[in-house]
């Protein structure tokens, strides 16, 4: 495993056992993916590969939840040889796990690194036929989007595909981690998140063309399950150690997300 990483992202810090909760995240969060993989237009582009082996790159990879979904979905004897970058050897360490365990996944190297020195961990050109971020762009430095999509369009050969899901600027994870960011008398040492708006107009000012796919859903939480919500505002702020305080009624969050 090659290891380039900076103490600058909160996503490092959080993203490690002692403060993940994943199944308890994923009982509100599971919809995030559902929309994805069962969108007739993402299924085409799956599809698109034939029963070939394809080489993958997935950036900011997590835990496998996606892939684990997505091949679920998958009708052909496709393969995905998966290159694996996070910032967490947590993270990394758990989704090739989760990979190995599927049928038309496995995973090949993984990099530990920030999506900002991505240009350093993985240097090569043309190499892959499909390179996708999944909810993985938030704590990117925004002055460096140009720079690493403009990497990220030389790492792909000339008919390959980049898949990205970001929540656009007026979805709940934007709107909890910017009052959190304006409120909290210490909150993490970091700027706003990076929204779909942010990575269309970094995408139009590199010139690269691009379609995107609205998704319009609800997180929902159950007004009386204080500690399922404490757990997903806690990762919605990548911050384990704010304590909250709630009143008492049933809380309804508004999910719009991009895929680009």
């Amino acid at each position: 495993m090659k290891q380039n990483t900076d103490n600058l992202n909160p996503s490092q810090d959080y993203y490690q056992k002692s403060n993940l909760d994943i199944d308890s995240w994923l009982k509100i969060t599971w919809i995030d993916y559902e929309y994805l993989v069962n969108n007739h237009r993402f299924l085409q582009i799956i599809d698109s590969f034939g029963s070939d082996t394809i080489k993958l790159l997935d950036i900011g990879c997590g835990t496998g939840v996606f892939p684990d979904l997505l091949d679920k979905k998958i009708d052909s004897e496709l393969k995905l040889s998966s290159d694996l970058l996070d910032v967490s050897d947590y993270c990394l360490n758990q989704c090739s796990s989760v990979l190995n365990k599927l049928k038309h996944f496995q995973a090949n190297q993984g990099f530990l690194s920030s999506t900002e020195t991505i240009e350093t961990a993985i240097p090569k050109s043309n190499y892959y036929d499909s390179i996708w971020a999944i909810h993985s762009f938030y704590t990117v430095d925004i002055n460096k989007i140009q720079d690493i999509l403009q990497h990220i369009k030389t790492l792909l050969k000339p008919s390959g595909i980049f898949l990205m899901c970001q929540a656009s600027s007026d979805s709940c994870y934007h709107q909890l981690y910017n009052f959190y960011i304006e409120n909290y008398e210490q909150p993490n040492n970091y700027q706003r998140f990076i929204t779909a708006e942010d990575i269309q107009k970094a995408l139009d000012i590199i010139e690269v063309q691009y379609d995107v796919i609205d998704f319009y859903y609800n997180h929902e939480v159950d007004g009386d399950n204080w500690d399922l919500l404490e757990v997903y505002l806690k990762q919605c702020i990548l911050n384990s150690s704010v304590f909250f305080l709630y009143l008492k009624n049933t809380r309804v969050f508004q999910a719009r997300n991009k895929s680009i």
